[in-house]
């Protein structure tokens, strides 16, 4: 399945989909283009711009603005969520509990971001990344003038990283 915005400027907002998020994932290889995700909330304060259960979702060119979380991720282990050339800014909540820029749920096999930017995340990190193997390249991270994002990047259970050619 592939969803892409014929023009600039679609932006998905409103009401989320059964308290999770905007947009829930749930098949294989989800490729999304080209959309804004904008305000997601939701009563457990963890609404995603994308709530993904299936494997192998990507993400080109799309951006993420002012929702709990960006993506929140899960699935099974030979899963892969892939983020390209997307801009995750004002994301983030600590209410009960911590929501991200990128949130991706063990036991992924990878996180992959290239290309990107994530701004003014709030309290929160900007990626935490519980994959067997994250990769971040060619990415921008910033808490910028308003950010308060506690870590750029948070592996909680570990794994492999490979951070290369970033601004952080």
């Amino acid at each position: 399945l592939v969803i892409t915005a014929l023009g600039p400027g679609v932006t998905i907002t409103g009401p989320s989909c059964a308290e999770r998020g905007l947009f829930i994932t749930l098949g294989r290889d989800i490729t999304i283009r080209g959309l804004t995700f904008l305000n997601a909330r939701v009563i457990y304060h963890n609404g995603a711009g994308i709530r993904a259960f299936g494997p192998n979702l990507t993400v080109e060119n799309s951006r993420f603005l002012h929702n709990e979380n960006g993506i929140l991720a899960g699935g099974p282990s030979e899963g892969v969520v892939k983020v390209l050339g997307s801009e995750f800014i004002g994301n983030g909540s600590c209410e009960g509990a911590c929501a991200h820029g990128i949130y991706v749920g063990a036991p992924i096999a990878l996180l992959y971001v290239e290309d990107s930017l994530f701004r003014d995340t709030k309290i929160a990190h900007h990626i935490k990344s519980r994959a067997r193997n994250t990769l971040v390249s060619r990415t921008r991270i910033e808490d910028g003038p308003t950010g308060t994002a506690s870590y750029l990047i948070d592996l909680p259970n570990g794994g492999n990283l490979l951070i290369e050619n970033n601004i952080l």
